[in-house]
């Protein structure tokens, strides 16, 4: 008889019993926050909870919202147990700047993940090359539901010298409305990060593909992207690294974050820490963009908010929580 076939009689008669009971330390379930379905964060999303639920006797549950803002102020009362989004947003969030009207306090983090590379995108054969040539074109602005993405699209502009009054603006609520309005006609570039499944859709339905708008790279313009978007830094990707990268191109990168309110256990946060870092091979083989999701960017140096004391925790028994860190967790914790 074939062994597996016996294996998954035996699972199925433990789990019809009970025998597989979910361990008392840890939930049944836990919800993941992300960006919409269809955006990166949601994809990164949806991996790290496949990976914890086949790993733990824990389900995680994906739950998209428009952006942060729609679901931090629930993190911050303990509502919600993990969440994704960018270092930049975590940053405001914690004091409450920016799109943020209230500080939320109690969100920390947990880990960081991959970098986060953000543009313009259009079609291949509109001429838009760099920002520069956005003048006078039709933007997605507004932004509404994820305010976040106004100072990381407007400094993007800011680095060729732009501002919003030098372009015809199309106000979206949040990232998908961005995206329809482009593949619409509506716009002529749309907003988005590379390696997301909208990138790879925009790039199957417009004829002849898309291309990643480069950022301007004077010294003026990498001024005004950290005054305007704090915690963002210039990288170059190469031609072809990912879909509609059609030359080496300068491009605005911020982290990603898992983040976590202060109540959430110690032990809960740790059993979610090593679940990830035992399983990193295969989270970064699952889509381009997580292959950067490795164990040594977990923990960094430029971190803008607290690590939870779950996650300091783990990572000291690690060996990857150098003693510089205990004076930049002290430092966070007082902004």
């Amino acid at each position: 008889m074939n062994t597996r076939i016996v294996m998954a009689g035996v699972i199925g008669l433990a789990l019809a019993s009970g025998a597989l009971a979910a361990d008392p330390k840890l939930p049944a379930s836990v919800v993941l926050a992300t960006h919409a379905a269809g955006s990166g964060f949601h994809a990164d999303g949806s991996a790290i909870a496949k990976i914890v639920s086949e790993r733990l006797k824990m389900t995680m549950v994906v739950r998209p919202h428009p952006g942060p803002p729609a679901w931090l102020p629930a993190m911050n009362n303990g509502e919600i147990e993990f969440g994704v989004l960018t270092g930049a947003d975590a940053a405001m969030t914690f004091k409450g700047v920016g799109g943020y009207r209230k500080a939320t306090p109690a969100v920390r983090l947990v880990m960081v993940g991959a970098p986060l590379y953000l543009s313009y995108w259009a079609a291949a054969d509109s001429g838009i090359k760099t920002v520069a040539d956005l003048k006078g074109k039709r933007i997605p602005t507004g932004w509404r539901g994820i305010p976040i993405v106004h100072f990381s699209s407007t400094a993007n502009l800011a680095t060729a010298g732009l501002t919003l009054n030098d372009v015809v603006q199309v106000p979206v609520a949040e990232l998908n409305e961005g995206v329809r309005a482009f593949l619409e006609g509506r716009t002529d570039v749309m907003w988005h990060s590379a390696g997301s499944p909208a990138v790879q859709e925009a790039n199957a339905r417009v004829r002849g593909g898309i291309r990643l708008v480069a950022m301007g790279t004077s010294p003026e313009g990498m001024k005004r992207l950290a005054e305007i978007y704090p915690g963002t830094y210039k990288t170059t990707l190469k031609k072809g690294s990912s879909v509609g990268v059609l030359d080496d191109v300068a491009v605005a990168s911020n982290d990603i974050y898992i983040v976590a309110p202060t109540s959430l256990s110690e032990d809960l946060v740790a059993a979610f820490l090593k679940t990830v870092w035992d399983a990193n091979e295969e989270l970064r083989s699952v889509t381009p963009r997580m292959r950067l999701w490795t164990r040594e960017r977990m923990v960094s140096p430029e971190a803008s908010i607290p690590f939870h004391q779950g996650a300091i925790k783990f990572f000291r028994e690690k060996g990857k929580w150098p003693a510089a860190m205990d004076k930049l967790q002290a430092e966070l914790g007082k902004r």
